[in-house]
């Protein structure tokens, strides 16, 4: 797949349909652009109203072009595209570029155009990026494939530091010019558009595999294709220690209300995409200004250690404001030591503050030297990992600028300038020089500290290096085989006469894989019911089986400490009447007698299968209170150990594994046996199911064990379920 876009970002030569002698226009930019940015390879503007196009000969079709074309960039309107298209695949065009808007983003009539233009380049070994893309822009050889316009800079603190991928062009465009302004330059910048062929995920995938891509950002609206894609490429960037963060928008639950499992309803479109951004490193941002923020930072190649946090400020309210808002983004306003605090008081003014948030005073127009000595000393201290400093750019020293530079390079910590934005000429001019010479300097506090507890969280987990590849779980679960499993699902679906499953179906498929279930068995009759209490011996639970009423409590659907044969009699009457009552439709598959399991911690497990990502699978407190609580944390299988750990720590009620206010520690490493073999299971079965949900799972003491006391499976439709 690299190899297939390879010349998009680096072709011998590029053809120019629809070329405009106008450089301002969106089909003249590229030839302006490729010009000026002295592209190597050969430009072939095609436009049958014109002889020459900005000093080289014009072709009246691609056709007609002697030399083969690596890329071909199609700037017509639209009812002329799929003749360009056509020519270009009879020309052997390898790759092509549309920038023409008006197809699936405004009509049925345009989505049926992009899927013939998908057929054209699968037929033709073509690719296409677009259409209504702003195209491509590649800094090391010059192939300024796109019509944004932009500046050749050359004074840069950070050139050719970070590629991008937006599907908006525009927002994405808007991206480029603030991050440039931070003298930040880019490497590779992609506008994918429509994806009526080339995918995010691709060219995520093509970017994170180059040797001098070390970040990636992204505008994100929603992936169309390649979820797994998408997955693998986020796992290889964590891997190699390759940055990437992602603006992702349009945020929605569609779908989600309408499961008939409590997974379905936890497990929406957002909460996937914020699991799988968790699970496998990704920096997911709110807005434009954290992820600024996080550019600026990481472009200086100095990642907190840790989140431990000095303040020093200017003004004593400047520095509680960023030491209120640390807690908030997980930063630690650290205890300088007595070492450090004894030195600066050496000369600090006996009002100032040595503690932490470290208070310059006034006393800075005073001492000329008290900028560089504070600074350092704090930064030097043992218990900082990172800084931020608080200061007012307003105040007019003009060698305030040059104490804060010599002594951001004598320190190798990370250290941010806050500020906030001015219009004074010389607030301007101490801001620009403070990044010019390398500064971070971030105009929005809270931004700048959700930066700095991101990055050291991004620097741990990437430092651990235990992603593991996906791709190889996935196929040792597949070597497993699955037949007898496939069997068996469509045995139980026929008799079921349903997709949704019972406890007593469900547990059959999936007690194979290893997931502990409470003993029980089915009975028809009451008296059966008594033969099977009088087997498991009380206390028992009764319940009703039913694939039309799967979640029984809402009725009264199950009886607790049923303790003889006599008892479990009449609770079965009784179960069948309540049925009755609730739904006299329901179908009834009898009365589920199961071994009456003690109290434990009650966790909800689950898996949904998103049409994206494949089997999400959410974990949380649950029983009844699952959906009040909404405490869930959400991973795409298949889980490692780890990824459990992880999601376990996600929960606000956490302290209830660990040992909370006298309750006991719980047996995790028995939850997670139960959570990752799920996942695998999940993953082998994923063409088959829709839903999977264990509810409760109760954990019980530490070394105890952990068993579902309640499960259930909603397949999916598969050609499999047919064999």
């Amino acid at each position: 797949m690299s190899t297939q876009l390879h010349s998009f970002f680096y072709p011998r030569s590029v053809a120019v349909i629809g070329a405009s002698q106008n450089p301002m226009k969106p089909n003249g930019i590229p030839l302006y652009l490729l010009s000026m940015f002295s592209y190597p390879g050969e430009v072939y503007p095609v436009n049958p109203k014109y002889d020459r196009v900005g000093g080289l000969k014009c072709y009246q079709s691609v056709k007609e072009i002697e030399d083969p074309v690596d890329l071909a960039i199609i700037g017509v309107a639209a009812p002329q595209v799929m003749e360009i298209l056509e020519e270009c695949a009879e020309k052997k065009v390898k790759s092509v570029i549309i920038f023409t808007s008006g197809f699936a983003e405004v009509s049925e009539e345009g989505r049926k155009l992009q899927a013939e233009m998908k057929q054209l380049a699968d037929s033709n070994g073509m690719r296409i990026l677009g259409p209504n893309c702003l195209g491509l822009l590649n800094y090391y050889n010059g192939n300024m494939a796109s019509f944004f316009y932009n500046q050749k800079r050359s004074d840069l603190v950070y050139p050719e530091t970070l590629s991008f991928i937006t599907q908006s062009g525009g927002l994405g465009a808007i991206i480029y010019q603030m991050v440039v302004q931070m003298s930040i330059g880019f490497n590779y910048f992609v506008s994918t558009g429509n994806e009526a062929d080339v995918s995010f995920a691709e060219v995520l995938d093509y970017l994170v595999g180059r040797d001098e891509v070390s970040v990636v950002a992204g505008y994100l609206e929603g992936l169309q294709a390649d979820g797994r894609l998408f997955i693998e490429a986020c796992r290889k960037a964590l891997e190699r220690k390759k940055l990437v963060t992602m603006l992702k928008v349009g945020r929605t639950e569609s779908g989600a209300k309408a499961a008939k499992s409590h997974t379905g309803a936890m497990v929406g479109e957002e909460r996937v995409y914020d699991g799988l951004f968790k699970q496998f490193g990704v920096l997911s941002t709110e807005d434009v200004e954290q992820m600024n923020a996080l550019i600026s930072l990481y472009a200086t190649e100095r990642l907190p250690a840790g989140k431990r946090m000095a303040v020093i400020t200017i003004s004593g309210g400047g520095g509680v404001v960023v030491a209120d808002k640390c807690p908030q983004f997980g930063l630690e306003v650290a205890t300088i030591t007595e070492n450090t605090q004894q030195k600066l008081r050496e000369f600090f003014p006996s009002y100032g503050a040595v503690a932490n948030p470290v208070d310059l005073t006034s006393q800075l127009f005073v001492d000329k030297e008290l900028f560089d000595r504070t600074l350092r000393l704090v930064m030097q201290d043992p218990e900082i990992d990172v800084g931020g400093f608080f200061y007012n750019l307003e105040m007019p020293d003009p060698e305030a600028s040059n104490k804060i530079i010599n002594a951001y390079r004598d320190i190798d910590k990370p250290l941010i300038v806050f500020t906030w934005p001015s219009g004074q000429d010389y607030a301007l001019e101490a801001k620009n020089k403070l990044i010019q010479a390398g500064v971070p300097v971030i105009e929005h506090i809270p931004s700048g500290l959700w930066a700095i507890s991101a990055l050291a969280d991004w620097h741990k987990k990437a430092g651990k290096s235990t992603a593991g590849s996906m791709s190889k779980q996935i196929g040792i679960i597949q070597e497993g085989g699955s037949n007898n499993f496939y069997s068996l699902l469509k045995e139980q679906l026929e008799d079921a006469g349903s997709r949704y499953l019972t406890e007593w179906r469900t547990r059959k498929l999936i007690e194979p894989y290893g997931i502990p279930l409470a003993k029980g068995s089915l009975a028809q009759t009451a008296r059966q019911s008594a033969e099977v209490s009088s087997e498991i011996g009380a206390p028992l639970a009764l319940k009703v089986m039913s694939p039309d009423l799967l979640h029984k409590t809402e009725f009264g659907g199950v009886i607790l400490n049923v303790s003889s044969q006599n008892e479990a009699e009449n609770a079965f009457g009784e179960l069948v009447r309540r049925t009755v009552r609730h739904n006299p439709e329901a179908r009834i598959e009898g009365i589920l007698v199961q071994e009456m399991l003690k109290p434990g911690l009650e966790v909800m497990v689950g898996v949904k299968k998103d049409p994206v990502f494949g089997p999400a699978v959410a974990m949380g407190l649950g029983g009844v209170f699952v959906e009040i609580f909404e405490d869930v944390a959400i991973r795409i299988a298949p889980l490692s150990r780890e990824d459990v750990y992880e999601m376990i720590d996600e929960l606000k009620g956490k302290a209830l594994f660990y040992g909370a206010r006298n309750q006991p520690a719980r047996d995790v490493e028995a939850l997670i046996d139960i959570v990752v073999n799920l996942s695998h299971l999940a993953v082998e079965m994923e063409d088959c199911i829709d839903d999977i949900e264990l509810n409760p799972v109760l954990v019980y003491e530490k070394g105890a064990g952990a068993i579902a006391a309640d499960a259930l499976i909603v397949a999916g439709v598969s050609e499999k379920d047919n064999r």
